[in-house]
């Protein structure tokens, strides 16, 4: 926030509040005992009874000024202090303090707080519609930012937690799967944006890159509010029910056509070997020679052997009838 007028976080110096309190209790011990013995003094008419009673006086303001500035402060707590509507400082060590009884305080916590975002649609790079949520981990580094410049420091996470998180799934791919299976049939936006989806980071596969740009993204958000961000992770990440049963048979398929791949892979290996080997002589024993029909012939009957899904059923040829 270029030029805004951010409020500067400035130190209170806080007296030790067992010292106040230490002082204020004599005082009006002090002041009873003045105001009985004056009482008695005006009533038997002697000359230093108004004296006692203005010493007894003065003893009950200040202790009654002493007891009503003390202030406590839990571990992780601020105190923001305001004199007539100005600041005036922020107390931001725990324990027993006093400071000026006229200035209001505003207690900040801060602890490191946990907010989760509602689950919300977006479309992602490619146009897909998308839900997603995330959890952020944060705390107030700034009392004074945190209590003057944001109207409610917690409301104001939470709303840019959100824009955060449409920002980055609306500029990140829900998975590169998509992107490039994109063909030359497809118009030049459209390829210029599949190029494009392939070269960031996507939400289902890249985590780690996505939570440490969410952390950035926020952290910029907040930064006015006195708020540091310390992680943002996603908690739910699904296509929209309105194209999740499409997008999971595309999935699906692509499992099966890698798995088909995998196995194919696998099987001209197999045959591969197998048929060097059984040419290659061992162990003193000559090797099978196969012409080119034998080797397509065994070559076939293996490969449909291993990737067919059923059971190989062998035929043995026991010859031909002359």
């Amino acid at each position: 926030m270029a030029g805004a007028n951010v409020t500067q976080d400035v130190p209170y110096r806080a007296v030790n509040g067992w010292v106040a309190l230490f002082i204020a209790i004599p005082c009006l011990v002090l002041a009873a005992l003045t105001f009985l013995g004056g009482g008695v003094l005006v009533l038997g008419r002697g000359s230093v009874g108004p004296a006692f009673l203005l010493v007894s006086v003065v003893a009950l303001v200040i202790g009654i000024v002493l007891l009503a500035g003390l202030i406590t402060l839990k571990p992780r707590q601020a105190a923001v202090l305001t004199l007539f509507g100005r600041y005036h400082g922020t107390i931001a060590r725990d324990g027993f303090w006093w400071r000026n009884p006229l200035t209001a305080v505003a207690k900040v916590s801060l602890a490191t707080e946990a907010q989760e975002t509602k689950i919300i649609t977006v479309n992602d790079l490619m146009g897909n519609p998308i839900t997603i949520a995330a959890a952020a981990i944060w705390r107030v580094q700034d009392a004074a930012r945190a209590t003057f410049d944001v109207g409610s420091y917690h409301d104001f996470v939470s709303l840019q937690a959100e824009a955060a998180l449409r920002n980055i799934a609306s500029t990140r791919p829900y998975d590169h799967e998509e992107a490039e299976n994109v063909g030359d049939e497809a118009g030049d936006a459209k390829r210029r944006l599949a190029e494009k989806a392939t070269r960031v980071a996507s939400l289902r596969a890249d985590r780690d890159a996505i939570h440490a740009d969410l952390i950035t993204e926020l952290g910029q958000r907040v930064a006015v509010a006195g708020v540091v961000v310390e992680d943002v992770r996603i908690t739910h990440l699904a296509y929209a029910p309105e194209i999740a049963g499409a997008m999971l048979k595309r999935q699906q398929a692509g499992a099966i056509i890698a798995a088909r791949r995998q196995i194919v892979e696998g099987a001209v290996a197999i045959v591969r070997d197998t048929i060097r080997r059984l040419e290659q002589p061992e162990d003193g024993h000559a090797g099978i020679l196969f012409d080119d029909q034998g080797r397509a012939s065994m070559a076939q009957n293996m490969l449909i052997m291993i990737v067919g899904d059923r059971e190989a059923t062998p035929v043995v040829s026991v010859g031909t009838k002359p």
